[in-house]
């Protein structure tokens, strides 16, 4: 029964998930050698870490999207939910990115992220996200931050202070991910090991600051396992938080990376199928 209600709940997860319509993913090869662990000082830890993380075999995950969860479009709007989604059978809830949103070339994208430091003045403040955290952790319920590690907004600070963390063609422009179409981001160099060590620092004080219990990591295909494999490392390397680590991708060296999970786009395509023609 406890597979049953996994599949069911993963599969939930991937349908609310944007749909499996990305490209190959662009993996130039990593040329530098770079430390397994980000040893970055620890910053200060914001409440008490969430004991209770549910088993990875037993999570049902809620995915919520704050623009339209609620009136408010905003995590007080979320906090005030917190036993309707509770009610569901929900143990963790999955935020879509909590961070500002760039405005140059822009769609309005949560996941076109300007700064990874800061949350979105349009959700509310840090301490805002502490209280929506700190009611679900009181409900029994963990929470995790949605990732975006391939690629930034056009005016995250990081084109201008340091270019050389980005893509760029032969005449030294940057570029957009490779065939991908997303020309609203920006691609990151992930050769550059000073580049992944800040990735790595701004991912992981989020577990302090906002006391959070994993995340949701976008395009996981698109980085190489590498990068993943030294960023989950680092995150393991926190010891008072137990941490559920989702990938949106299918490589299968994602979980020898040390993802939890990874997305079912074909079996969910396939149970479509069959929902809508009988055939596989």
């Amino acid at each position: 029964m406890n597979s049953i209600l996994i599949l069911l709940t993963w599969l939930m997860a991937a349908s609310c998930s944007k749909k499996d319509t990305t490209p190959a993913p662009f993996n130039p090869p990593v040329v530098v050698v770079v430390p397994p662990v980000v040893t970055s000082p620890v910053p200060v830890q914001y409440g008490t870490p969430f004991n209770n993380v549910t088993d990875r075999r037993d999570a049902s995950i809620y995915q919520v999207n704050m623009r339209v969860f609620s009136q408010q479009g905003n995590f007080a709007g979320v906090t005030a939910r917190l036993d309707s989604i509770k009610a569901l059978g929900v143990n963790v809830i999955y935020l879509m990115p909590v961070f500002p949103v760039g405005a140059l070339k822009a769609v309005n994208s949560p996941y076109c992220v300007k700064d990874y430091t800061a949350v979105n003045a349009e959700f509310g403040t840090l301490a805002d996200l502490q209280v929506l955290v700190d009611g679900a952790h009181s409900r029994n319920m963990s929470v995790i931050l949605d990732w975006v590690a391939n690629h930034t907004a056009w005016d995250n600070p990081w084109i201008t202070s340091h270019k050389d963390w980005y893509l760029q063609d032969a005449s030294g422009n940057v570029v957009s991910p490779p065939g991908t179409g997303w020309n609203d981001v920006a691609q990151l160099n992930f050769n550059n090991a000073a580049m992944r060590l800040e990735m790595i620092k701004d991912m992981k004080a989020w577990v302090y600051t906002a006391n959070v219990d994993g995340f949701r990591c976008d395009y996981v295909d698109g980085p190489p396992i590498d990068f993943w494999k030294q960023a989950i490392d680092t995150l393991h390397n926190i010891t008072t938080h137990k941490l559920l680590l989702l990938a949106e991708g299918k490589r299968s060296a994602n979980f020898t990376a040390g993802f939890d999970y990874n997305f079912g786009f074909e079996f969910y395509d396939n149970l479509k199928s069959i929902y809508k023609t009988n055939t596989a």
